[in-house]
């Protein structure tokens, strides 16, 4: 421990350094001291990486066609934020709670403003079209048709 002795006008004042502790490291098979450890993941090692998705991008539906449609059909979904494929989520009919189509649906991934799905089995009705990113979700209000064209008894 090292003293330092200052005179202040007629007092003195006394400090006390104490030096920092260090400690070695110990590693087994290789004994104790300051090693260099290499990195992992260095140039060349192949890191995979999570998708950047944003969760502060809402999507937004601004057409659905075609409408009306049929049970079956293929219908084209534009929007904004649908984000990169990675990061879209899914595609749904119908709105919670109510007859919310439960059957996995059928969709492709276009680019960050279209997607396609089929229309699911459903009832002659309005029925809202759903995407969900990790921004949150979108609809849009779509007629779907009796499948034969008739009328929905």
């Amino acid at each position: 421990m090292t003293k330092v002795a200052a005179i202040l006008g007629s007092s003195v004042l006394f400090l006390s350094f104490i030096p920092f502790i260090h400690a070695d490291v110990n590693i087994p098979g290789l004994g104790s001291g300051a090693y260099d450890v290499p990195s992992v993941g260095g140039p060349g090692d192949k890191v995979d990486k999570a998708p950047n998705c944003e969760t502060h991008l809402r999507p937004t539906i601004t057409k659905v066609t075609p409408d009306p449609v049929k049970p079956g059909d293929k219908i084209t979904i534009k929007g904004e934020n649908f984000q990169s494929k990675d990061c879209f989520q899914d595609v749904s009919f119908g709105a919670r709670g109510g007859n919310r189509s439960d059957s996995k649906i059928s969709f492709k991934y276009i680019d960050e403003s279209t997607v396609e799905a089929i229309v699911p089995e459903l009832k002659p009705g309005l029925f809202p079209v759903n995407v969900v990113t990790p921004g949150g979700s979108a609809q849009q209000i779509l007629l779907i048709q009796a499948k034969d064209g008739g009328s929905s008894k």
